[in-house]
């Protein structure tokens, strides 16, 4: 059996009474809502300010290597502008030392040289002096024609002129 249940409350009564219950639970859900939001908003202030914390700690650690590295950044740089340099400079040499030892080796009895001009950006050797006859001059100048370090070896016929003290200038191609 049911149990029986007498409503002797007015009709006006019953919808104020139904009005008040719909209001309550609309209240209770508010509440719940408004107290989710404000946890919400308390985790992320939270967690921003862990992660503002954490962001100062890596600028500061960021700061604190740079600085503590500078000087030998600085010398790192320092030391590549140097080797650079050097680099440069070692491009610009070209050993002498081989060109006129053979010079020296061929240059025969009887010849005297009195200028000799390199220049390795045209790759030309000239050179200038004085013979004593015109056969120690030509054979001068064979021997600079056969050495392997020379080619186009060119000088002028007015310098086979004179049978004795012959004045020439020698003009050659480096290889």
């Amino acid at each position: 059996m049911y149990p029986l249940r007498i409503n002797l409350i007015t009709e006006e009564k019953k919808n104020r009474l139904i009005r008040t219950a719909q209001f309550k639970f609309i209240q209770n859900i508010l509440q719940v809502l408004l107290l989710s939001v404000s946890l919400v908003a308390i985790i992320l202030l939270v967690s921003e300010n862990l992660l503002q914390k954490y962001f100062t700690n890596i600028a500061e650690n960021s700061v604190n290597v740079s600085s503590r590295y500078t000087s030998q950044s600085n010398e790192i740089s320092t030391i590549n502008k140097l080797t650079k340099r050097v680099t440069d400079v070692q491009a610009q040499y070209h050993e002498i030392t081989p060109i006129i030892m053979a010079m020296a080796s061929s240059t025969p009895e009887g010849i005297n040289l009195n200028s000799l001009n390199i220049s390795y950006a045209k790759k030309t050797i000239s050179f200038s002096g004085m013979a004593d006859t015109r056969q120690i001059f030509l054979n001068f100048q064979e021997m600079l024609e056969n050495n392997p370090l020379l080619s186009n070896v060119e000088s002028p016929v007015s310098d086979l002129t004179k049978k004795e003290n012959i004045a020439f200038n020698i003009s050659a191609k480096l290889k």
